[in-house]
């Protein structure tokens, strides 16, 4: 099945609010936990700030690269549908551990712990799934069908 360019535009701006979401619901304080004279950024503060930082991400490097996936993917002959599923899972999780590993390089040189290279490509690999996933619902789904 051909996934069309707009899906993956579409799968990638769906993706990136399902992230900023789970991103904000993981990073939020409650009111009662808060410290005093200490500024937190809200709910939606959070989601629109990872919305702003993430979302050019999964455009810009998300679309491209599951472009590529696809195309590599379609080089084997696995026939089932689940080992096609198993395969560009895989593919798409190696994608996102790649792309979170290289984002701190790139943006913070010299300030590269392991720590935050290992939470930089767990977020990366959170945010592949994700895509991928969506991508899949889109494709999958009678609404989005071309005619």
């Amino acid at each position: 099945m051909e996934v069309t360019f707009i899906k993956r535009l579409l799968a990638a701006i769906v993706a990136a609010i399902i992230f900023a979401v789970i991103y904000s619901s993981i990073s939020y304080v409650p009111q009662s936990q808060r410290e005093y004279n200490t500024y937190y950024f809200g709910f939606f503060e959070t989601a629109f700030f990872v919305i702003l930082y993430a979302g050019p991400v999964f455009l810009m490097v998300g679309i491209p690269c599951s472009i590529l996936i696809d195309k590599l993917s379609e080089l084997g002959n696995l026939h089932s549908k689940k080992n096609k599923y198993i395969k560009r899972l895989i593919f798409y999780s190696i994608a996102g551990l790649l792309v979170g590993t290289v984002f701190p390089l790139i943006l913070m040189p010299g300030d590269n712990s392991l720590s935050i290279l290992f939470w930089y490509s767990l977020i990366g690999f959170a945010a592949s799934t994700i895509y991928y996933h969506v991508l899949l619902l889109i494709t999958s789904n009678n609404l989005f069908k071309s005619k």
